[in-house]
């Protein structure tokens, strides 16, 4: 039985259903046109995502455009397989468009694990120090011909977009101290540095671990690229409790030289993040209202003397 589309997220959104991808896959790659062929269910805003047998995931585009970024995510890939301390999907095919679907679309090798959940942690300093191997080794990567990554600049952009999304959370927030942290990290020096690799979307929903809490693999590798480490403070504020937030700190602090100019901009970045989310996907998209509601509450809490 197929099985029935999300709500729709965005305007100009096409429905991806089990047929289609049988379809595709049956007429391009025979090879695989007998495995089984389920809708995963995902927190992702731009790809459908479909297991094929049990070692392959379908990942196809929903929204004008997106299947353009396909081939940009294949070349990240590709280049960073075998560098990292953990799994990240392999590239096992790049499908075309078609009569009936419009964009370019892959197929990738199927990652186990689980996501993981903040309040679940237990004790989360064996992640933390997985997730801090991981971005260690990527600073260590040459940056030659890698594009900006989605989220590689300064904050400024965004300055006025987050203001006007924040007055849509006035009253459910205290976005009076979420304003005092956005304009703390506006005033934020710049990283003056060379760009380093970034991965640029570390929430929960692109990580997985293990039965043990450990870092089991990181994907969705779309917003890759190099520019300011800022934006891989995402992390903190959406995938670990407070008491780990602050080991991760600690530890980027002595890994990665992390300085306060950085953790702020950070911060801008998780609070950017959260605030243009929630209302854009109230209603369409529970798992990422949850994730931006968990981040604000969790940054509306920076004691005043750390704002």
């Amino acid at each position: 039985m197929a099985s029935e589309p999300a709500p729709k997220m965005h305007a100009h959104q096409i429905d991806v259903s089990d047929d289609d991808v049988r379809r595709l896959i049956g007429t391009q790659f025979p090879q695989w046109a007998h495995e089984r062929v389920r809708r995963v269910p995902s927190y992702g805003t731009t790809n459908a995502m479909f297991r094929l047998g049990a070692d392959k995931v379908v990942r196809l585009p929903f929204i004008p455009g997106d299947g353009v970024g396909v081939p940009v995510e294949t070349a990240i890939l590709e280049r960073v397989s075998g560098q990292l301390p953990v799994a990240i999907p392999a590239v096992l095919a790049n499908g075309r468009a078609d009569e009936c679907y419009p964009y370019t679309w892959s197929v990738l090798g199927w990652v186990e694990g689980e996501m993981p959940v903040p309040e679940a942690l237990v004790d989360a300093t064996g992640l933390v120090d997985d997730l801090v191997a991981v971005l260690a080794r990527l600073r260590e990567l040459p940056t030659e011909g890698v594009r900006l990554a989605q989220r590689s600049g300064p904050l400024a952009p965004l300055a006025e977009p987050v203001r006007e999304a924040m007055r849509e959370l006035d009253g459910e927030f205290d976005t009076d101290a979420l304003r005092r942290l956005w304009d703390d990290a506006l005033a934020a020096p710049e990283w003056a540095a060379e760009p380093v690799w970034l991965h640029a979307d570390l929430l929960p929903s692109n990580l997985l671990v293990d039965e043990h809490g450990r870092l089991a693999g990181v994907l969705d590798w779309a917003a890759a690229g190099i520019g300011d480490p800022s934006c891989e403070l995402l992390a903190a504020w959406n995938v670990f409790p407070s008491g780990a937030r602050e080991v991760f700190r600690a530890r980027l602090a002595e890994r990665l030289d992390l300085d306060d100019a950085t953790w702020r901009r950070g911060r801008g970045w998780a609070i950017a993040q959260a605030v243009l989310a929630l209302p854009y996907y109230r209603g369409t998209n529970a798992g990422m209202v949850e994730m931006a509601t968990r981040a604000l509450r969790a940054l509306e809490q920076v004691p005043a003397d750390h704002r």
